[in-house]
């Protein structure tokens, strides 16, 4: 019980401060990627305050399942009021209509095909949103209630469906593939402080301290300009400057990177740069499509090359699983937060609700189906490279709207499918951020609790439901205080928009499969499944399909340089030192990612006192 009234209000803490934080103080990224930064920065304290009071009370102080539920609770909540969820989803139901002109057409091509229930429509509501409210108004909660209310019903069902999902796999991925879940290392290493002796060990704390100075130069440059700021980012750039080759020294991915095996490093960051050739060859030689891509748009063809390379390996990753699967239903009570057999069957009803609230959205029985089966494939990709491969900044090759739109055509859909898929822009586009991948990462944490685990369900749904409301909540009252246009740009201004430009875009220029993209995507899968072959034949084969996979992602070309500095350190000490220096040298790396977020956070507490705006220390 403790240990959950502390977890629900670290996870309001979190709903609401990272909201400020992106409104008012507009300051590093807490909750953006899978890092689910506040979460690391809140246990750094939490572990080192009970690791020294537990040295004076002995028997005080939090158990290990106790830290474990806080922690879980608290990835689960990061993942909701970014990119997750919120900020996508309030400034989209409010901008439709505000950011509805003559010029772009929306109130006759959008604004009539859309279901009036899911947006908002007082025109004050709306405007006071994005401008603030005038002086002596009240705050008009009356407009928000209903699309908010349909909104959240379908959320819950994608998130319970995303839940039943990790209960079903989790097995299949830790016992029988046993997948490294890089990310769960540093926390559990915190956690079990005591005997781990973290916070004795001089080479976390020397790795605690780069980043932590690196991140206290910097924002003392913001307050001081005299101070010179340490740069980490170069781009340099090639091919007739029609691409940036990106040099980035990112702390935590460092750090991820060396908990990674080696085969699927090397081609996290070998793929990266071979795809970025083919994309220099590309657009010096004119080939390809100019057509935009949403969230790949400089490397469109490679996007859909990646596409088919993801299928495959979700798709063989049930497969290979598919003993486990079938023997779900037959099975009786397992030690899971939820038994495999409920998790089935409410894995379908979640789907089928899913399915009957797209289909009242607008969107028809084909394309319905189509985009549920392409968004939790692309749901369980990423989170498969998130729990083998702790690439902690990613995101979909392509998103499922722009999969259907490619492959059934704009022309078979028609205003009122593309419209209903451009809706789910909310939810399965800009995925950085998901509760699955928080939840697959807390049940391998769960493992170290061997009592009452049907607890940490609940746990992640108090979390749900907790951060869900409070980043709601804070989002409409901030925004009503400060005005929407004010606050992030992206999250306000071009977000909203994002997905109402390509829905417009496809309405008034409508055509059939784009076959080219087909093309490309048969290419990535064929590639996908030579990588297979050939892993399974050589032993020593050096190439990782899940590398591929991700290779023209825009976070991996930021972040190649920093996967690449961790391989290649991690390659030196195996051949030289061995496993017993790589294991001691683990706290090092840890030290580079917990000191990363403690500077970050402890930035925008500054920030918050001193009423600063702007000062961004860590993106990813």
């Amino acid at each position: 019980m403790r240990a959950l009234i502390i977890g629900a209000i670290l996870c309001f803490i979190i709903g609401t401060a990272d909201i400020y934080n992106l409104v008012k103080i507009q300051g590093s990224y807490m909750t953006l990627d899978f890092t689910t930064g506040f979460a690391i920065f809140f246990i750094f304290f939490i572990t080192l305050f009970n690791y020294l009071f537990k040295k004076i009370f002995k028997k005080e102080g939090f158990k290990t399942e106790e830290l474990i539920i806080i922690y879980i609770m608290m990835i689960v909540s990061c993942s909701i009021p970014t990119m997750g969820l919120t900020l996508y989803l309030v400034p989209l139901i409010a901008g439709v209509k505000y950011y509805s002109n003559p010029q772009n057409e929306w109130d006759t091509i959008i604004l009539p095909h859309l279901k009036r229930n899911l947006i908002v429509q007082d025109e004050k509501a709306i405007t006071w949103f994005f401008e603030g409210i005038p002086k002596g108004e009240k705050l008009p909660w009356g407009p928000w209630i209903k699309p908010l209310s349909i909104w959240i019903f379908l959320i819950l069902f994608i998130y319970l469906a995303m839940i039943f999902i990790m209960i079903i796999l989790h097995k299949q991925w830790s016992e029988n593939e046993k997948l490294n879940y890089p990310m769960t290392k540093a926390p559990i290493e915190l956690i079990n402080s005591e005997n781990t002796n973290i916070f004795k060990n001089g080479l976390f704390w020397f790795g605690f301290l780069i980043p932590f100075i690196f991140g206290l130069i910097n924002g003392l440059h913001f307050y001081f300009p005299n101070i010179p700021p340490l740069t980490l980012v170069r781009n340099v750039p090639i091919f007739r400057k029609t691409l940036n080759l990106h040099f980035r020294i990112s702390f935590p991915m460092i750090g991820f990177t060396y908990l990674v095996n080696l085969p699927l490093a090397f081609s996290l960051w070998f793929f990266c740069l071979l795809t970025t050739i083919e994309q220099g060859f590309f657009n010096i030689t004119g080939f390809g499509s100019q057509e935009f891509l949403p969230y790949n748009a400089d490397r469109p063809l490679l996007g859909w090359q990646s596409l088919g390379s993801l299928i495959v390996i979700v798709l063989y990753g049930l497969w290979i699983s598919r003993k486990n699967l079938i023997n779900i239903i037959r099975t009786k009570e397992e030690d899971e937060i939820i038994s495999p057999k409920i998790s089935f069957f409410g894995l379908i009803f979640s789907l089928l609700f899913i399915y009957f609230w797209l289909l009242y959205s607008g969107i028809s029985p084909l394309p319905a189906i189509l985009f549920i089966f392409f968004a939790f494939l692309i749901y369980i990709g990423i989170t498969r490279v998130i729990c083998e491969g702790g690439l902690a900044a990613t995101r979909a090759p392509v998103i499922s709207p722009v999969i259907i739109n490619s492959f059934l055509g704009s022309t078979r859909l028609g205003p009122s499918n593309l419209i209903g898929l451009g809706l789910t822009f909310v939810y399965s586009s800009d995925v950085r951020t998901f509760v699955m991948a928080s939840v697959a990462n807390g049940l391998k944490m769960a493992e170290n609790i061997k009592k009452k685990k049907r607890l940490i369900f609940w746990a992640i749904i108090i979390s749900i439901f907790i951060t869900l409301f409070s980043s709601i909540w804070a989002t409409i009252i901030l925004c009503y205080k400060y005005g929407g246009i004010n606050a992030n740009q992206w999250f306000f201004v071009a977000g909203p928009q994002y997905p109402l430009k390509y829905v417009a875009d496809k309405i008034k220029n409508p055509k059939g499969p784009d076959w080219q993209y087909i093309g490309f995507t048969g290419i990535g899968a064929f590639f996908t499944v030579f990588l297979f072959i050939m892993r399974l034949r050589f032993l020593n084969f050096p190439f990782h399909p899940l590398g591929f996979a991700f290779s023209t992602i825009m976070m991996t070309n930021a972040l190649w340089f920093s996967i690449f500095i961790s391989w290649l350190i991690k390659v030196l000490i195996l051949r030289y030192g061995g496993a017993k220096i790589y294991e001691k040298f683990k706290g090092l790396f840890i030290g580079l990612i917990i000191g990363q977020f403690v500077i970050s956070g402890l930035f925008i507490i500054v920030d918050l006192i001193t009423g600063k705006t702007g000062n961004t220390l860590f993106w990813a």
